[in-house]
């Protein structure tokens, strides 16, 4: 007859899966659009990044997360001559305290 699994094992094994879980959020937060630079969110105007980025939960625990910073950044693109232009905006979670950053670029729609 096999022995009961001890209260604190029991604990150890959740806590292990647990951290198992936050990483695969983690993991395709980052493959998601604005999780990268590869793949910005698209918006019309810079007045509504902090606005969309407030409102995204935190992908780990499903907390509201704070803006912390928002920079406007120029990186090379490979694919084209002309750099690409992004926002990126730090975040921190008001639960975890998790950080992270979402990227968008503004698309211009031109004059009226």
């Amino acid at each position: 007859m096999a022995k009961k699994p001890r209260a604190r094992a029991q604990r150890r094994e959740a806590q292990r899966e647990l951290t198992k879980l936050h990483a695969a959020r983690e993991r395709l937060f980052a493959l998601e659009a604005g999780g990268a630079p590869e793949r910005p969110l698209i918006v019309v105007s810079a007045a509504v990044i902090e606005s969309q980025a407030e409102s995204t939960p935190c992908p780990r625990c499903s907390g509201k997360l704070d803006l912390v910073e928002h920079v406007a950044l120029t990186l090379p693109r490979p694919d084209a001559a002309s750099p690409s232009r992004l926002r990126e905006v730090r975040l921190r979670c008001r639960q975890c305290g998790a950080l992270r950053s979402l990227w968008f670029r503004i698309n211009d729609i031109g004059p009226n």
